[in-house]
C-alpha cells in the first residue's frame, strides 16, 4: 500500500546540534523572562510610591479645600451681618 516510515535511533552530530541549540534557546529565553520580571518588580514598586505620594497630596488639597470653604462660609456670615446691620440702621 504505502511506504511505512521509520525512525533512525542514532544519534548524529545534528541531532546533537539541534539539542545543543535547544537547550540554548531555552537558557537565554529564560535569562531574558527572568531579568524581565525583575525590571517589572521595580516598576511595580515604583508605581506603589508614586500612588502612595499622589495619594498624600490629594488629601493635601482636600484638607486645604475643606478649609477654605470653612473661610467662605465664614466670610459668607460675616457680610450678612453687615447686610443686616446696614439695613436696620438705614430704615430706623
Amino acid at each position: 500500500m504505502g511506504i511505512v516510515p521509520s525512525v533512525d535511533n542514532r544519534i548524529s552530530a545534528g541531532n546533537m546540534l539541534v539539542a545543543l541549540g535547544m537547550i540554548v534557546s531555552v537558557a537565554v529565553a529564560w535569562g531574558n523572562l527572568s531579568g524581565r520580571s525583575d525590571n517589572m518588580a521595580a516598576e511595580l514598586s515604583a508605581v506603589r510610591a508614586m500612588a502612595a505620594a499622589n495619594e498624600a497630596r490629594i488629601r493635601a488639597l482636600e484638607t486645604a479645600t475643606a478649609r477654605q470653604d470653612e473661610r467662605m462660609v465664614l466670610i459668607l456670615d460675616s457680610l450678612r451681618k453687615i447686610e443686616s446691620r446696614i439695613e436696620r440702621g438705614a430704615h430706623p
